[in-house]
């Protein structure tokens, strides 16, 4: 990412992985069920570079879908955090404390990866030329709601708001997702979603 390349930090990503693709027989990535594959992902992840030097890591993790499962840090207790903002703080808290390494910083986003989207609709078009009316449709129904407010209901969270008036956006998430948040712009994204910011920030000065 050219952002950090100039600050000299220099990233590499990869996908969780889930499972075991049997039909393709490879690892499975993708579609998390149970906290504990993201946990032993992580940290295998991290003993694999052996102590490397200068080297830390993050998660990108929607909030909306979290696993719940008994061994996840997603408490009773922090669900029924009403304030999105503190929810997402005490999360990634307990995540920090069961991954419990100095060089993770947790992060999980507020409250799917297409909230970022939902920060300037319009860029929509340039892979939906012909559906301005639905964009149009989208705009009215999130308003002026802070991006990272929009919830996570099953109906009504970033990704099922946009598959509702853009149906084929479902098939497209993976592709096109990523090259609206692009074209949106890293500055404009921080600007409108605070807790992305945080984020970006705590990346830039580690």
């Amino acid at each position: 990412m050219k952002h950090f390349a100039a600050l000299k930090i220099f990233i590499s990503t990869r996908k969780i992985k889930t499972g075991w693709d049997s039909v393709n027989n490879k690892p499975a990535k993708g579609g998390l069920l149970n906290y504990v594959k993201f946990r032993n992902d992580v940290l295998r992840w991290i003993a694999s570079d052996r102590g490397r030097a200068n080297t830390f890591y993050t998660s990108f993790i929607d909030l909306y879908a979290f696993p719940k499962d008994s061994e996840s840090p997603y408490s009773a207790r922090i669900q029924g955090i009403i304030n999105p903002y503190q929810k997402i703080t005490a999360l990634e808290a307990a995540i920090g404390q069961d991954i419990n390494h100095p060089t993770f910083i947790p992060y999980v986003q507020l409250h799917e990866f297409e909230a970022l989207l939902l920060v300037e609709p319009d860029r929509l078009l340039t892979m939906y030329p012909d559906e301005q009316s639905g964009i149009t449709r989208l705009k009215r129904d999130i308003g002026q709601t802070n991006p990272e407010e929009i919830n996570e209901s099953p109906k009504t969270a970033p990704s099922k708001r946009i598959i509702q008036y853009l149906p084929n956006y479902e098939g497209q998430k993976a592709q096109v997702g990523p090259l609206i948040a692009e074209d949106i712009g890293l500055n404009l994204l921080r600007q409108k979603c605070r807790h992305f910011n945080e984020w970006i920030s705590k990346l830039e000065n580690i």
